[in-house]
């Protein structure tokens, strides 16, 4: 399991928040993670939701951002332990798969958004931005 913690003690924009990111897609990960150092945010990596709950850094997360479909537990069975374990943290969904009954599920299960891969990044930073 995957779990990087990259940290800045100087954001390049105040008042940004620290992101998890949870995708056991390696090469999206370091990706999406890159990215949003670069705009300034604290980025917190996890391979697997596993990885995340056992990390002794999660209570620091102020969004996590996860993908649904991945080997293990999947980002709806993850959001459902966070939103018991954290019910104010605002969760993020991304998913590679166009399917309505999915959207559906992630947001009756208080997602407050759904982004479908590939992810552009103003799509990216404009919904991190609004949670």
């Amino acid at each position: 399991m995957t779990e990087r913690v990259a940290e800045r003690t100087s954001p390049v924009f105040l008042g940004k928040k620290t992101i998890a990111i949870v995708d056991d897609d390696e090469a999206l990960l370091e990706g999406t993670s890159g990215f949003l150092e670069a705009m300034g945010y604290d980025v917190l990596a996890f391979g697997s939701g596993e990885a995340f709950l056992e990390s002794p850094h999660k209570d620091r997360v102020d969004v996590l951002l996860t993908d649904i479909n991945m080997p293990g537990m999947s980002g709806l069975d993850l959001q459902n332990v966070v939103r018991a374990q954290r019910p104010g943290i605002p969760v993020v969904m991304m998913t590679a798969l166009r399917d309505d009954m999915l959207r559906q599920r992630a947001i009756t299960g208080g997602a407050r958004e759904l982004l479908q891969k590939p992810i552009l990044a103003d799509d990216l930073i404009r919904c991190l931005e609004d949670v």
